[in-house]
């Protein structure tokens, strides 16, 4: 019989600590060894084996949140296909029977938690139930369940078959007919659109666990399925949308110029309507066409090209590109940027977020590109010659204009705090935590005031540059 050790008779068992513990130990030892004596060819094969074993470890820390991620993945993928299952056959008709069921089941679950919260409740007794709830069966059964000659009988077939039928010619498929508005009450035309709100809102949550789940998909680093993903959000909000309710657009170009993928890039942009105004397609899509045209001088793309995209950045947007072309000075001034996460298009929210991610690193990274933005916005602000207002191509000294922009900006910001403080007074709920409910929203007044500052300050460096 073996002996038995110390630890196992103890019941003192090594967790995954005490595992990492002793092999950096090792590891650390045969470094220090290295650095002294020299090594050979047997002590590095240990070290690989030591490496290995580490990484094949079932209670790895990457292991696990991997594991974690590909739950997730499978179970926003059961819910999205089930989703799929009931948008193709929708029918209004038994999607409310069945809301009005689970409704009440529902409302009398909560009742019988209600009643056995009550002190002193007893349950029932559960036992056989009385004759009014027996089913007769055979020879005992009533003749119009019986027999066709009686008037009222009904054949159960016939009938299913009847509202399977009726089922068949109300149902619509919500992926071909809502294809382009998608999820969406009014078109872009304002214009109410024709179907129930409850095919709208399960519309509207195909789109989040779609979108959720091309997220998934990035973390993950499955590029290929999160790109098959956003581009059916895509297809259904339609390329043609002006505001479409998700972000799906953004995420696919972020995804492309992280991947190294201009030609994949451009074919987004070009497929979107021009007067888009999401920052993330509008700035990305002029600096490619400045990469194409100055730094790799590619066929189709010049001068004439680029500068087209980058009036039409300017115009989505006159907030980043201040912020690009004087980064400088707005990257000290501007603070708690983090805060701003998914913001609206054309917002200065939306211009800080973008200025603030890895995006500002390749326009600083591409030689020239911000002086390109800065010479632009210069020689039209200083430009004396009157410009055609019909020729679109050239940016115009009142698309510069930010102060009357943050001006008005400010103005409805303030409208909209005090409507949404009146109409909290008249609702007001004593249980409510005020102070969750204010962390929500963003402080616009704070970041118009820093953006000002930052423009102030650009200014008077530019006056004292100024020669007397």
């Amino acid at each position: 019989m073996g002996k038995k050790s110390k630890s196992s008779s103890s019941g003192d068992k090594w967790g995954q600590e005490r595992h990492v513990s002793r092999l950096n130990k090792k590891i650390d030892k045969i470094n220090k060894l290295e650095e002294k004596n020299g090594i050979d060819d047997e002590e590095k094969k240990s070290i690989k084996g030591y490496h290995r074993s580490m990484l094949l470890s079932h209670d790895n820390y990457e292991k696990r949140e991997e594991g974690k991620l590909r739950l997730h993945i499978s179970k926003v993928k059961r819910e999205i296909e089930a989703k799929r299952k009931r948008l193709k056959a929708w029918d209004d008709v038994s999607e409310r029977a069945a809301l009005k069921k689970r409704l009440e089941e529902e409302r009398k679950k909560r009742k019988r938690e209600e009643e056995e919260a009550i002190p002193g409740f007893k349950r029932k007794r559960t036992g056989r139930l009385g004759p009014e709830t027996w089913k007769l069966r055979g020879g005992a059964r009533p003749a119009h369940e019986v027999y066709e000659f009686d008037t009222r009988y009904v054949d159960p077939h016939v009938k299913a078959h009847k509202d399977a039928l009726d089922k068949s010619q109300r149902s619509i498929n919500a992926f071909h007919v809502c294809k382009g508005k998608f999820g969406k009450e009014v078109d872009d035309n304002n214009r109410k659109i024709e179907f129930s709100l409850m095919m709208i809102q399960e519309c509207r949550a195909f789109l989040g666990l779609s979108m959720q789940l091309a997220q998934l998909c990035l973390e993950a680093k499955k590029f290929k399925s999160a790109r098959e993903t956003l581009l059916e959000v895509i297809e259904l909000e339609g390329t043609t949308a002006l505001s479409p309710i998700t972000s799906a657009r953004c995420k696919l170009m972020r995804m492309y110029l992280e991947a190294n993928r201009p030609d994949s890039a451009r074919r987004l942009w070009e497929r979107l309507p021009s007067n888009y105004s999401s920052v993330w397609i509008r700035y990305s899509a002029a600096l490619l066409e400045f990469v194409s045209w100055k730094v790799l001088g590619e066929k189709g793309s010049d001068e004439k090209s680029a500068e087209k995209l980058l009036v039409q950045a300017i115009r989505a947007n006159l907030y980043c590109a201040y912020y690009i072309a004087f980064n400088d000075t707005f990257h000290q001034v501007m603070e708690y940027t983090d805060d701003v996460e998914d913001a609206e298009d054309s917002t200065l929210e939306q211009a800080i977020e973008y200025c603030n991610s890895e995006e500002m690193g390749n326009w600083l990274g591409t030689g020239g590109a911000v002086d390109w933005i800065r010479d632009m916005i210069l020689r039209t602000s200083n430009s004396k010659e009157e410009i055609d207002e019909q020729d679109s191509d050239c940016l115009q000294i009142q698309d510069l204009e930010w102060e009357q922009k943050l001006a008005t900006l400010e103005k409805e910001y303030e409208e909209n705090n005090e409507l949404g403080q009146e109409e909290s007074v008249e609702s007001v709920d004593e249980d409510a935590d005020d102070d969750d409910a204010d962390g929500v929203n963003v402080d616009l007044l704070m970041y118009t005031g820093m953006f000002r500052t930052a423009m102030d300050m650009h200014l008077d460096s530019v006056s004292t540059k100024k020669p007397i």
